[in-house]
């Protein structure tokens, strides 16, 4: 069913199939074989139509709400890839006839979606249909297809109905008011639509150009429309062993396009402005709109492609798969969106933003594309108005991040989410209120990607902003304990979703302690300065009166300490003293989630166990502050009590295993955090893909077994590879040099490739801490027996 060869085994590590066709399965096929390209994403529905398919295009950034008591989510744009073809007037069905060979494949290499089949109809006819698919990596709002027909065993009528269907909605939700429908040319449609409530525009323009055996022939194809559609039907003749192709250029534009509103004066309208843009992209051809879109691909490869040779050809294929998904997730094109728990490949959560972009994903681009980490890293200061006005409607000052967040960076999370076992009602849903870390988060995604790549101008812009006004909200967010003459935060939810209103959870009172803590670093180092960056600030933010607050309760905040003998530190205030109970069958789990079955969450609050990582993600965020033993003895202690229901706790604990050097259990656990989206289990993905997921496969295998950590402007690399693998080859930019790293069992190679403007053109030296020990490196490290 989901194969990992390709036909030609040179191609093996970047092709990823599903050999037989399964209607039970099209969800899962949909969302591993997305395609996109930053800008809109488009889920790998058939061209032909199923019951339960879930068709998607999702346009970065352009969220909507649908009703008053709803939040805003991504909506479902209008369907380009749906054909109606008949073949002797009998429609193409894989439920229907007989198949007598089938393959889809996406190649990563150029994220090409290619299926061909051998189909027979009722009446014996045989049919060779092949069809192409791409997202224009080289220009953003397009999109190209191709269909092939050759009849087999007899002539035949060939009929394909060619459209732009706007009845789509999310889930029931229809987002958009009915715009224009119009026909150009005979061959050009175009339909433009405005989202109900945020009044954006969308205009979706296709071109279409029919061949026989590679000669273009002059189609008059019948129009129509309905409410919401404009299609063609073309018709034509075929004799046995003649192909019959039918190519289909698309685009998406909508009004909040970077290189629309930019075009104020004298532009066109937009549907004239999308129609002249296509028109030329058309004229290229499908066969050239390719090769530019395959060789922006290359290019991308070169620049990024990591090597693993393993004894287990998966691990390659998986790491090339999570590249794959991280490039068409992200809108590298436009720091005003981020990227969504789902990306742009389904409806689940609705596209919002959590804090899987800065402590999952973001380190990805850091240390791979710091120019697109850079675009991440803004898009939380143009949220952050929204953050503060959170912050007030919630009584405190400063800037407070919503757990799920949009455009403008004001809370998102639904309310009410799946059923209660005990009580059968919909459980409410506690995180867009308690769950705070993120806040804290957003901060140190701020300064690790000022650490990682030395920009300044980027923290003179915004990252000083948003340190010191998040840092603002935690010093009113804490209370004071007059019994134990200490700041607490209670009533939280940590990383781990299965403790509701807890007080004390460690990992989010550390989290705010370094928040505050770099809030005061930063602000002296400004004062010492007193450049204009400082006197900007100081006028906007009264940092002289903050700094005085910062520095009293940074004092005297709540850091739960470990315990002398076990070298525990509490998750929270209770989690020690909870019930034991067995969890073996849980952690046998095939379905994750499946303790929900028999406890309700508000019965999980009393039992320790544990959702995902939760303290232990401290241990390689702030990992000088924790000693190895202490490291150790809470990994062997709070792992065995996670099942890993959540998609980010594999990666995590697979990168830790690594620190407690476990690495047959970090190898064991990396495998399974790759398999989440790309394994056997037919229904993982089917609301979309796991993105945070996604980025903690690259963290578990460069991070991890590749041992990439910074601390305070400090590169470090501890390299240990796990038994299966002989050799790891990755590149690695840190502060605007490129360098190669390659590890394999008696030696490691960090070479210089080159150097950004930014870093200095004279080849300077740079410091490496290598398994603590420090190193200059200038063109070239070789290290033997490390």
């Amino acid at each position: 069913m989901i194969g990992y060869k390709a036909k030609d085994a040179l191609q093996n590590g970047w092709v990823i199939s599903e050999t037989a066709f399964d209607a039970r399965y099209l969800a899962k096929f949909e969302t591993i074989f997305s395609q996109g390209n930053g800008y809109m994403g488009l889920r790998a529905a058939t061209e032909e139509s199923y019951a339960g398919e879930r068709r998607n295009l999702f346009v970065a950034g352009t969220f909507n709400r649908f009703a008053n008591q709803e939040v805003t989510e991504l909506p479902n744009a209008a369907d380009m890839l749906q054909l109606d073809i008949r073949l002797n007037g009998i429609p193409f069905h894989l439920e229907k006839g007989m198949i007598h060979s089938y393959r889809r494949e996406l190649d990563l290499r150029q994220g090409e979606l290619r299926r061909d089949i051998v189909w027979e109809d009722g009446q014996g006819a045989q049919f060779k249909l092949c069809f192409r698919r791409f997202v224009s990596m080289s220009n953003l709002h397009l999109l190209g297809m191709r269909v092939e027909i050759t009849p087999l065993t007899q002539p035949a009528e060939i009929s394909i109905v060619s459209g732009i269907n706007g009845q789509m909605t999310n889930s029931g939700a229809q987002h958009f008011l009915e715009g224009e429908r119009r026909i150009f040319e005979k061959e050009l449609l175009q339909l433009t639509a405005v989202t109900s409530q945020s009044n954006m525009e969308f205009v979706h323009t296709s071109a279409h150009q029919l061949y026989r055996r590679g000669t273009r022939l002059q189609a008059y194809p019948s129009p129509s429309m309905e409410r919401r559609k404009v299609r063609l039907t073309y018709r034509v003749q075929a004799d046995a062993g003649e192909t019959i192709s039918l190519d289909k250029i698309a685009s998406v534009h909508t009004s909040i396009d970077a290189d629309w509103t930019g075009e104020q004066n004298g532009r066109p309208p937009l549907a004239e402005f999308a129609r002249d843009n296509l028109l030329a992209a058309a004229c290229k051809g499908y066969d050239q709109l390719f090769e530019d879109h395959a060789q922006a691909w290359q290019r991308r490869w070169e620049s990024t492609g990591i090597e693993i040779g393993s004894s287990d050809d998966f691990d390659q294929l998986s790491i090339r798969f999570a590249q794959y998904h991280l490039a068409i997730m992200t809108p590298a094109h436009d720091s005003r969106f981020s990227i969504g728990a789902k990306g742009l490949t389904g409806e689940g959560y609705k596209g919002h933003v959590f804090w899987d972009t800065e402590i999952f994903i973001l380190p990805y681009f850091l240390y791979t594309e710091p120019g697109t980490a850079r675009k991440l890293a803004e898009y939380r200061y143009h949220t952050l108005n929204g953050a503060r006005k959170n912050a007030l409607d919630r009584g405190y000052r400063g800037a407070m991040y919503p757990w799920e967040s949009a455009v403008t960076g004001e809370e998102e999370t639904p309310e009410w989410g799946p059923v209660d076992v005990v009580t059968g009602t919909p459980t409410y849903i506690w995180t867009g209120k308690i769950e705070q870390h993120i806040t804290a988060d957003v901060a140190y995604g701020a300064w690790h990607y000022y650490q990682a790549t030395g920009d300044q101008e980027y923290m003179d812009r915004y990252g000083y902003e948003i340190v010191m006004e998040t840092a603002t909200f935690w010093a009113s967010r804490l209370e004071w304990n007059e019994e134990k003459q200490r700041y607490h935060i209670t009533d939280v939810i940590g990383p781990d979703e299965y403790k509701e209103h807890v007080s004390n959870n460690a990992y989010t009172n550390y989290m705010a302690y370094w928040n505050i803590k770099k809030a005061i670093e930063c602000t002296r180092r400004l004062m010492q300065t007193g450049n204009e960056v400082y006197t900007r600030l100081e006028q906007k933010l009264s940092l002289n009166e903050r700094l005085k607050e910062w520095e009293e309760k940074a004092q005297r905040i709540y850091l739960p300490q470990p315990d002398a003998e076990s070298l525990l530190i509490p998750q929270d205030d209770t989690y020690l003293e909870l019930q034991v109970i067995d969890l073996e069958k849980y952690r046998n789990q095939e379905q994750v989630a499946s303790i929900l079955a028999d406890y309700s969450m508000t019965q999980l609050s009393d039992i320790q166990v544990s959702k995902q990582a939760d303290i232990l993600v401290l241990f390689y965020l702030l990992e000088d502050w924790f000693s190895k033993e202490v490291k150790a003895a809470n990994w062997h202690y709070y792992e065995p009590k996670t099942l890993h229901d959540s998609s980010l706790s594999l990666s995590t604990h697979s990168l830790l295993a690594c620190d407690v050097h476990d690495l047959d259990l970090a190898y064991e656990m990396f495998a399974k955090a790759a398999r989440i989206d790309l394994g056997t289990n037919m229904h993982s993905c089917d609301e979309g893909i796991h993105a945070a997921s996604i980025g903690g496969i690259w963290k578990a295998a460069i991070m991890g077994f590749g041992g990439v950590r910074s601390w305070e402007g400090m590169l470090r690399l501890n390299p240990m590879l796990p038994n299966a693998w002989e050799r790891l080859s990755f590149p690695l930019y840190w502060q605007g040099v490129r360098l190669q790293v390659t590890v394999t069992r008696d030696q490691l190679v960090v070479e210089r490739i080159s150097s950004e403007a930014n870093a200095g053109s004279d080849l300077r030296e740079m410091n490496i801490l290598i398994h603590g020990r420090p190193y200059a490196l200038k063109d070239q490290l070789i290290i033997n027996s490390f």
